[in-house]
C-alpha cells in the first residue's frame, strides 16, 4: 500500500505526533477530484496523511492505517455519496471517533454532494448501503449498530457542506482555514524551553505583528550580533507561517548575498514565495506578482546587513496581499528605513538569571552550576554579559573540562578572545568606513579602562564628540552609525555604553595590527604592554592612543624622551587608582622633554612635576586633566589654546597659580576643587566668553573673589568649603547654580538676589551671613529662585525669614535645618504658594508653625520637640488626600509626599493600623485605587538618614513592590511619625497583574536600615498604618455618573484652604477619603480576625463643601 504524506516546514512547532491531519474518504467517489484537491491544499500547510492505495484490501483496516489515525492530531472525514457502502471507511470512522474520545482528536466532517441528514439518519444512499450490510452481516448486529452510531455521531459534529458553495476552491480554502484554527487552538505554540529568555520576547513581538489585522506590517528585530534575533525570528516563523498562503524564511542574507549575488537571493525569495523552482525564469512577471498581491504572505529576511541588500529584497507593501507580515533581522537600524512603516523591536541582553541558566544548560546539561563550579560560572557569564551566542559557545567549550582547565581558559579570555565570538561580532565592524572604525576603536580603548576603574559603564557623549571631532573623525555622524549598528548603546541621551564583548573585539583588532610588537600598534591600553613600551622607549609614530592604569603594574620611571618618537599621539591617559593597596606612581627624574603637538586629550593623575615645559605646544588640546598632581603652575607665560574646553586640576594641593587663559576662547569648564594652596584666580578666567562651570570647592586660602568683569556665560559656580572667603562679587547673566556653603561671607550682594536666571542658591553653614532683609522686601527685581539652602546659618531668625518670604515668591524648596536660633516661621510663608519642600530638622528652639501653603508636599522637622504636631500632621494628611483626589487624572511615574514630625501615635484617620512593623489589608477594590498613604512610628534613638525606611508591599504573600522613603537626618531624641504618600502608576499595573478578580489582598512591611549592622530591620518600628486612596474621577465611573468633576465635588482653592482658622482645613478626611472598607486593625493582641474586619462597603457619592 502506497501512502502519501504532505508536510509544511512550520508544522514541527505544533506537531507532537507524526501527522497533523488524517483524511478519510471513499476512494472511488472523490480520490481523483475533490479529495486530491483538498489534500494538495492541506499538505502545503501541515503534515497531512492520505491513503493513496487504489484498492481497499478486505473489510478490516490495516495496522499501519490504524497507527496513522492514532498518530494524527485531526481527522477530516469526507462523506460522499457511497461512503457508507465501504466497510473499510466505516471501520476507519469508528477508529477516528475512538481517538476523539480517548485522545481528544479533532474530527471535522465534510459533506461532499451528500445531505448531512442522510448520513445522520442513514437514509438515501446511506440507507441503501446499510440494507446491503444487513444482508451480509445478519449475524453481526453489533457491528451494524456501531457503524450507525458512528455515522450519527460524526454527522452531528460541526462540519462543512459543499451545497453551501458554488465554487469548490472556496469550499476547500475554508476547510483548510478551519482545520488550522482548530489545530492552533488545540495545540498552541509553545516556545522551546531550551531557548532561555525568549518567551517574553516572543509575546512582545507577536503582539507588535498584530496577526489578524488586514494592513501590511513590517517588524525589524534589531540588536548586536549574537543577541538572539534569528532565534526569535525562527520561533515566530514556526508558529505563524501556517496562517499565510505564502511564506519564506530567507536565512543569512548577508552571507548569501556575498556568496551568490543580490539577484540570486532575490530570485530565491520570490521563487520560494510562489512555490517555483529556484532557477525558474521570470519569477517577477505581472501574473506572479498579482498572485502575491491577492494573498497573504509571511516573509522573514534574516541578517540584512547593507542598504543595498535591503533595497534589493524590499517588496512594496502595495505588492503584498492584505494581512501580510514581513520580519527583518539586522544589526543596523538604518536598514529599517528602507521598508515602509517599519516598527523596530530592540532585542535586549539576557538578565543574570537567564544567562546563568543558558550557560549551565550548555556547560552541565542542567539549569544550575555543578557544586564547586558556582564562582567559575559567574565569571564566565560576566564575560558574556547577557549575549546568548557567547553564553552557548563558552558553555559548550567548557563542557567536560576540569576546574583547572576552566581557570586557565577564563584567564586566557582576558588576553585572547574566543575566535567564533570574535568573528561573529567583527562583521559589524567590517561594515564601517575608516573614520567610523577609528571612532569605534577609540571608544573601545577608553572603555577598556573606564569600567574597571569606576564601575560605571557609561561615558559622556559630549566629551567624546569634542575629542573625536578634534581628530577630524566627524563624531556626531560616526557615533550615530555605531548606535544604529548596535556597536554602542545610549540609554541616556548624553551617555554611551559599549558591551564587554565588543570592547574585547576592538582590542583584538588593534592587537592584530602588530601581534608581536605593541609599540607599532595604533592604540595601547594593556597595562603591562604600555609599561613595557614606555619603560624601554619602544613607542613609534604609529601609536596614537596610550591608556595606562599605573596601579595595575608597578612604579614606572621614565626618561625625559619616553614620548619622543610617538609623534602622532592623540590621547594620553595615565591614571593612578590605588586599588588593593598599590599606590604606584610614574616618575620623571629627568623631567619631561617632549610631548606630541597632536595631543587632544591629556589626563595624567598625580603628575610628578611642578610645571609643564613652556616649549610644549598644546594648540590642539581639548581636555587637560591633571588632578592630584605636584603642579605649582601649569606653565610659564601664555599658551595659544584655541581648542581647549576643559581644565581639571582638582586636589593639586601645591597649585598656587592658574595660567592666563586669554588665548583660550573656547574654555567651558575649569575645576580647581581642593587646591588648598591657591589664593587667587587669574582675572582672564571670568573674561572667558564660553566659560559655563567654575569649581573651587575646598580652596581654603581664597579670601576674596571679586571681579569687575561681568560674565556672559558662567552658569555654575561652586565655592563650597572656601572657609576663608570673606568677599564675594561675581556676576553673570547666565548664573543658574551658586554655592557659597561654608564660606565666611557676611552679606550677599543684591545683584545675586536679582539674578534673572538663578534658581539654586546654597548658603548652608554660612554662620556669619546676615541677610539684610529690607533689601529683599517687595523688590520687583527679585529673581526666580526656586531652591534655597540656609541650613546651619546661625543668623537666620523669624525677622529675616519674613523678608525672604516677602521677596522670593517662586521658592519650591527651602532648607532650614540646624538653624539653631529659629523659634518660629513668619506667617507670610503662606504667600509662597509654590513651596513644595520644607526642611526644619534640628531646629530645636522651634516652638510653632503658622499655616503652611497647601502646595507643601514634603515637611521634615526631626527633633523639633517643642512643636505641637497633631494639627500639622492632620493638615499634611488632608493635603495629601486633596492632591490625590484632584489630580487623579494626572499620570505620573512617581509622586512623593512626606511628613516627618515628632509624635508617638498613628493618626486616628488611618483605617488600618497596628503597633507592629507590618500590617495586612484584606480585600480592597482594585478599581479606582490611586495611591497609598503610609504611617510609620519611628522610636527614639534611631539614626535616620536619607532613604532609610523601606516599605515592601505583598499581594497574597508575594512581593510586588518595594520603595525606600527619605525621612530627614539625625539621631531621634524622641519618637517620630512618618507619613508618606506613594503613587506609582506603573507599579499599580504590576500590582493588578499578580492576581485576578476585582480586589487586592495586600500586606505591608516596614523596615529601618541599621547602618552599624548593614542590614534592614524592623527594630525601632513601633507601629504603622495604611490608607488606600481612591481617585474621584475613577469613583464617577463606579457610580455610573458623568465624568465631570464639578458634578461631585466642590473643592476650595489652595489659598482658601490655607485661610481657614483653627481647623486648618475645612475638609473632613472621612469625606475626602473614598472609603471602600470599614475594617480597622487595632493591634496584635486582637484574637478574632472576623471581629476585626467588618463587611466592606463600596463608597457613597458625597458632596464636599
Amino acid at each position: 500500500m502506497e501512502q502519501m504524506m504532505g508536510a509544511s516546514s512550520s508544522s514541527s512547532a505544533i506537531s507532537l505526533k507524526l501527522f497533523d491531519v488524517f483524511i478519510s474518504f471513499r476512494g472511488e467517489d472523490t480520490r481523483k477530484k475533490f479529495t486530491s484537491h483538498l489534500y494538495n491544499a492541506m499538505s502545503k500547510k501541515v503534515i497531512t496523511f492520505i491513503d493513496d492505495s487504489e484498492l481497499e484490501k478486505g473489510d478490516e483496516i490495516s495496522l499501519s492505517l490504524i497507527k496513522s489515525i492514532e498518530e494524527s492530531h485531526a481527522s477530516i472525514v469526507v462523506f460522499s455519496k457511497d461512503y457508507a457502502s465501504s466497510k473499510w471507511c466505516l471501520n476507519e470512522l469508528i477508529k477516528i471517533l475512538q481517538c476523539k474520545k480517548d485522545q481528544g482528536q479533532i474530527v471535522i466532517p465534510v459533506f461532499y454532494e451528500v445531505d448531512p441528514s442522510h448520513v445522520r439518519n442513514q437514509i438515501g444512499t446511506y440507507g441503501q448501503a446499510f440494507a446491503k450490510h444487513e444482508r451480509d452481516l445478519k449475524h453481526n448486529k453489533d457491528k451494524l449498530q456501531k457503524w450507525k452510531n458512528a455515522l450519527t455521531e460524526a454527522a452531528n459534529l460541526a462540519g462543512w457542506h459543499s451545497q453551501n458553495y458554488r465554487i469548490e476552491s472556496n469550499f476547500i480554502e475554508d476547510i483548510v482555514e478551519d482545520v488550522l484554527k482548530k489545530l492552533n487552538r488545540s495545540h498552541p505554540f509553545k516556545v522551546n524551553k531550551e531557548l532561555v529568555g525568549i518567551e517574553k520576547k516572543y509575546e512582545e513581538t507577536k503582539s507588535l505583528l498584530k496577526i489578524g489585522s488586514n494592513d501590511v506590517r513590517t517588524l525589524a528585530l534589531w540588536g548586536m550580533g549574537g543577541i538572539g534575533k534569528t532565534t526569535l525570528a525562527k520561533d515566530l516563523y514556526a508558529q505563524l507561517c501556517s496562517q499565510f498562503e505564502h511564506h519564506c524564511f530567507l536565512e543569512n542574507v548577508r552571507e548569501e548575498s556575498t556568496r551568490c549575488g543580490l539577484n540570486a537571493v532575490r530570485n530565491k525569495l520570490f521563487s520560494t514565495l510562489l512555490e517555483l523552482r529556484v532557477d525558474a525564469p521570470y519569477v517577477e512577471t505581472p501574473i506572479f506578482m498579482r498572485r502575491l498581491a491577492c494573498e497573504k504572505s509571511f516573509i522573514v529576511l534574516d541578517d540584512v546587513a547593507t542598504l543595498e541588500q535591503a533595497e534589493n529584497l524590499n517588496i512594496d507593501n502595495q505588492c503584498l496581499g492584505q494581512g501580510s507580515r514581513v520580519i527583518i533581522t539586522t544589526r543596523d537600524k538604518q536598514i529599517c528605513s528602507q521598508f515602509d512603516e517599519c516598527e523596530i523591536y530592540e532585542v535586549k541582553e539576557l538578565d543574570h538569571d537567564e544567562s546563568l541558566q543558558l550557560f549551565c544548560l550548555k556547560a552541565f546539561g542542567e539549569k544550575r552550576p555543578k557544586v564547586g563550579y558556582e564562582y567559575l560560572s559567574k565569571r564566565a557569564i560576566g564575560y558574556c554579559r547577557g549575549n546568548p551566542l557567547a553564553l552557548k559557545v563558552l558553555g559548550a567549550h567548557f563542557r567536560t573540562k576540569s576546574k583547572e582547565a576552566w581557570e586557565s581558559e577564563l584567564e586566557k579570555l582576558k588576553k585572547i578572545p574566543n575566535g567564533r565570538i570574535h568573528e561573529m561580532l567583527k562583521l559589524s565592524f567590517d561594515d564601517l568606513d575608516r573614520t567610523q572604525q577609528d571612532i569605534f576603536l577609540d571608544i573601545a580603548c577608553f572603555f577598556s579602562l573606564i569600567g574597571e576603574l569606576y564601575g560605571d559603564r557609561e561615558t559622556c557623549r559630549d566629551h567624546l564628540v569634542c575629542l573625536l571631532d578634534a581628530c577630524n573623525f566627524f563624531a556626531t555622524s560616526g557615533i550615530g552609525v555605531l548606535l544604529d549598528k548596535s556597536l554602542i548603546t545610549c540609554l541616556d541621551p548624553n551617555f554611551i555604553d559599549m558591551h564587554d564583548l565588543l570592547i574585547e573585539m576592538g582590542l583584538e583588532i588593534i592587537k592584530q595590527e602588530s601581534p608581536k610588537d605593541p609599540g607599532r600598534r595604533s592604540r595601547l591600553s594593556d597595562p603591562e604592554e604600555v609599561y613595557d613600551v614606555l619603560k624601554y622607549n619602544k613607542g613609534t609614530e604609529v601609536v596614537e592612543v596610550i591608556i595606562l592604569d599605573i596601579s595595575a603594574v608597578a612604579n614606572l620611571y621614565l626618561s625625559s624622551d619616553s614620548f619622543k618618537w610617538m609623534t602622532n599621539l592623540r590621547y594620553l591617559k595615565i591614571t593612578n587608582i590605588a586599588f588593593e593597596g598599590k599606590p604606584y606612581s610614574v616618575y620623571l627624574p629627568d623631567g619631561l622633554g617632549w610631548l606630541s603637538d597632536k595631543l587632544r586629550y591629556l589626563h595624567w593623575d598625580a603628575f610628578p612635576l611642578e610645571s609643564l615645559s613652556s616649549t610644549f605646544c598644546f594648540g590642539r588640546l581639548v581636555i587637560l586633566n591633571m588632578c592630584n598632581s605636584k603642579l605649582k603652575k601649569l606653565w610659564d607665560g601664555i599658551q595659544k589654546l584655541d581648542n581647549l574646553k576643559i581644565i581639571k586640576l582638582d586636589d593639586s594641593i601645591d597649585l598656587i597659580e592658574v595660567p592666563d587663559l586669554s588665548w583660550a576662547p573656547n574654555i567651558e569648564v575649569v575645576s580647581l576643587s581642593n587646591c588648598v594652596s591657591l589664593c587667587r584666580l587669574h582675572p582672564s578666567i571670568f573674561a572667558a566668553p564660553k566659560l559655563t562651570t567654575l569649581y573651587l570647592e575646598g580652596c581654603e586660602n581664597i579670601e576674596s573673589l571679586k571681579t569687575n568683569i561681568h560674565s556672559k556665560s558662567l552658569q555654575s559656580l561652586d565655592l563650597t568649603g572656601c572657609s576663608s572667603l570673606v568677599e564675594f562679587l561675581v556676576t553673570s547673566d547666565e548664573m543658574v547654580w551658586l554655592s557659597l556653603s561654608g564660606t565666611a561671607i557676611h552679606e550677599l550682594a543684591s545683584s545675586i538676589w536679582h539674578n534673572s536666571k538663578l534658581v539654586h542658591l546654597v548658603l548652608s553653614k554660612c554662620k556669619k551671613l546676615n541677610i539684610v532683609g529690607k533689601k529683599l522686601s517687595n523688590d520687583p527685581r527679585m529673581g526666580p529662585l526656586k531652591i534655597l539652602d540656609l541650613s546651619g546659618c546661625t543668623q537666620i531668625n523669624t525677622s529675616n525669614l519674613w523678608y525672604i518670604f516677602d521677596g522670593l515668591r517662586s521658592l519650591k524648596e527651602l532648607d532650614l535645618r540646624k538653624c539653631c536660633n529659629l523659634e518660629a516661621l513668619p506667617d507670610n510663608i503662606l504667600n509662597n504658594s509654590m513651596l513644595e519642600m520644607l526642611h526644619l530638622d534640628e531646629c530645636r528652639k522651634l516652638k510653632s508653625l503658622p499655616k503652611l501653603p497647601a502646595s507643601l508636599r514634603e515637611l521634615t522637622a526631626v527633633n523639633c520637640t517643642y512643636l505641637y504636631t497633631d494639627s500639622i500632621q492632620r493638615s499634611m494628611l488632608e493635603n495629601m488626600l486633596h492632591r490625590q483626589h484632584t489630580n487623579s487624572g494626572y499620570i505620573s511615574n512617581y509622586v512623593h509626599e512626606l511628613s516627618v514630625l515628632p509624635g508617638a501615635h498613628v493618626p486616628g484617620e488611618f483605617d488600618f493600623h497596628k503597633t507592629e512593623a507590618s500590617i495586612a489589608i484584606p480585600h480592597i477594590p482594585k478599581f479606582g485605587l490611586s495611591a497609598f498613604i503610609f504611617c510609620v512610628i519611628l522610636s527614639e534613638g534611631l539614626n535616620v538618614n536619607y532613604e532609610n525606611v523601606r516599605c515592601t508591599i505583598y499581594e497574597h504573600g508575594k512581593e510586588v513592590h518595594q520603595c525606600n522613603v527619605r525621612c530627614g537626618s539625625g539621631t531621634l531624641i524622641s519618637d517620630h511619625v512618618l507619613l508618606n504618600c506613594w503613587c506609582d502608576n506603573s507599579k499599580s499595573v504590576e500590582l493588578g497583574s499578580e492576581s485576578g478578580g476585582d480586589h487586592y489582598n495586600l500586606s505591608f512591611e516596614f523596615k529601618h536600615y541599621v547602618y552599624e549592622e548593614k542590614l534592614w530591620s524592623t527594630k525601632g518600628i513601633k507601629g504603622c498604618g495604611v490608607i488606600s486612596v481612591y481617585g474621584l474621577e475613577l469613583k464617577l465611573g463606579m457610580d455610573g455618573k458623568n465624568s465631570s468633576r464639578d458634578d461631585i465635588i466642590e473643592l476650595q482653592s489652595n489659598d482658601q484652604v490655607s485661610d481657614e482658622s483653627d481647623q486648618h482645613l475645612k475638609f473632613d478626611i472621612d469625606e475626602l477619603q473614598h472609603r471602600a472598607f470599614g475594617a480597622e486593625v487595632r493591634g496584635s493582641d486582637d484574637k478574632n480576625e472576623d471581629d476585626q474586619q467588618q463587611l466592606l462597603i463600596p463608597p457613597k457619592k458625597r458632596r464636599i463643601t
